[in-house]
């Protein structure tokens, strides 16, 4: 399928409740990709926005009791509407605040993806995480890590790190491209999960969605560490760039990825 094709045909409308830190990197990594995002802040227009929009990213990065109950409002009119919801669980783990929240999200809304690195995932899915905030320092099994995590909720989930695991729906694989400079960036994982959603969109089917996805914005990095980066300030002009510049060819044979 063409996944870049038809998002620039058709750019996708995504709805993005994120992290204060990273909306100026996602919006325009959203842009380049050719999806329109919108940022919003407000649960009172949360009915109108889901009646149009083609995702929600609920990304709990920099959430606070006002955003809690905006994220609230905005899963439940997405849900109503069938609008997909992608969960990024920032930090879980690092407060009661934010297992709390994201607990209460699980539970009382439809997510049709959970994503986020291995230490708030291996917190999530309930093993003991050496985290000490939004960063990864765990050397756990990926693969490991997202299947305990479905089979504890039964939603789909993607772990991130130096390699990726999707496990949807009875498939499992491993996604090895990437750079390690977006390891050394604000905001790269929190891009991913809008560029995920734009996927989603233009295919049903959840677990090739997110491994084109995650492909694409991997191999997006790939290209923006080879040219001219010297180092994490000029790589993100130049992943912006990549992510705008290269097309579904990219995804036709430079992609590494094993399945189980």
């Amino acid at each position: 399928m063409s996944f870049i094709k038809s998002i620039r045909e058709t750019p996708p409308l995504v709805v993005c409740i994120t992290n204060d830190v990273v909306k100026n990197f996602t919006a325009n990594g959203m842009i380049a990709l050719g999806a329109s995002p919108i940022m919003s802040g407000e649960k009172e227009e949360a009915e109108s926005l889901m009646k149009v929009a083609d995702g929600l990213l609920i990304n709990i990065g920099t959430a606070d009791m006002h955003k809690k109950e905006l994220m609230s409002e905005m899963i439940a009119q997405a849900n109503k509407n069938n609008v997909p919801v992608v969960l990024d669980p920032v930090g879980y783990g690092a407060s009661p605040f934010r297992k709390n929240l994201v607990n209460e999200l699980i539970e009382k809304y439809d997510i049709q993806l959970i994503k986020g690195n291995r230490s708030e995932m291996l917190a999530l899915s309930g093993g003991e995480s050496t985290s000490r905030g939004v960063d990864s320092t765990e050397d756990s099994d990926a693969l490991k890590i997202a299947e305990t995590s479905y089979d504890k909720f039964n939603i789909p989930v993607l772990v991130t790190g130096e390699t990726d695991a999707v496990v949807a729906n009875g498939h499992k694989s491993t996604l090895h491209n990437g750079h390690p400079l977006q390891g050394r960036i604000t905001g790269s994982g929190c891009l991913l999960g809008a560029v995920i959603l734009a996927f989603i969109a233009k295919n049903n089917d959840v677990n090739n969605a997110v491994e084109n996805a995650v492909s694409y914005y991997n191999l997006c990095a790939e290209t923006a560490g080879e040219n001219n980066t010297a180092g994490p300030g000029t790589f993100i002009p130049n992943y912006i760039d990549s992510l705008y510049s290269n097309d579904d060819d990219i995804l036709k044979d430079k992609v590494v990825k094993s399945h189980e």
